[in-house]
């Protein structure tokens, strides 16, 4: 397949962070409603709450996601985006994942300039909160397992170190490619994930 790299390359994933086997300890986890417990009837097998072991970190570039709606003028960049953007930090191969443990604005407050900077919601329609949150819901809670992002708070602040950690215009540069609409790159996808 062939894409530019601008405007048509939605998603980039710089980072596969492999991560040790916390199934051991996962049941210090699962200590109070703080750590995701809810009634035991229904948290599903907890061996398979942890049953991943990577963890898929993915940017974005804003304009290439509008453009690739059906109905681009549904999206919205804010004026204070000209950069790369979070689109998550994703666990792989989950089964099953309690979606228990909600997520509160106050989970994230002291958070919410940079992640309206980082990591916006580019739906006109659909606010940041609610992006974050279904975010957490989805896969944050399925990370929970791990010390690190065992609350939201914890795993937003570790989503915006990797953004920071990574410079994907570097990234680029060293894999020969210069960001362009008129060049396009060949682009193969990777069966491993």
């Amino acid at each position: 397949m062939w894409s530019s790299v601008l405007p048509l390359l939605v998603t980039i994933s710089p980072a596969l962070l492999f991560l040790p086997d916390h199934t051991n300890t996962q049941d210090e986890h699962w200590q109070d409603y703080k750590y995701g417990r809810q009634q035991d009837s229904e948290v599903p097998d907890k061996k398979s709450f942890c049953s991943w072991k990577c963890l898929l970190f993915t940017l974005q570039w804003p304009g290439a996601f509008c453009q690739s709606l059906d109905e681009p003028s549904l999206c919205k960049i804010p004026q204070n985006v000209n950069n790369w953007t979070i689109h998550g930090l994703w666990p792989l191969r989950v089964r099953d994942c309690c979606k228990c443990w909600p997520m509160f604005k106050s989970d994230v407050q002291d958070l919410e300039a940079e992640l309206q900077e980082h990591w916006p919601s580019l739906l006109q329609s659909h606010p940041s909160f609610l992006f974050w949150r279904e975010e957490w819901i989805k896969h944050g809670v399925c990370a929970a397992c791990v010390e690190g992002m065992n609350s939201p708070l914890r795993y937003f602040q570790l989503n915006l170190k990797l953004r920071a950690q990574f410079d994907i215009h570097k990234l680029l540069e060293v894999a020969d490619i210069s960001p362009s609409c008129e060049r396009p790159y060949k682009v193969t996808l990777s069966s491993n994930i």
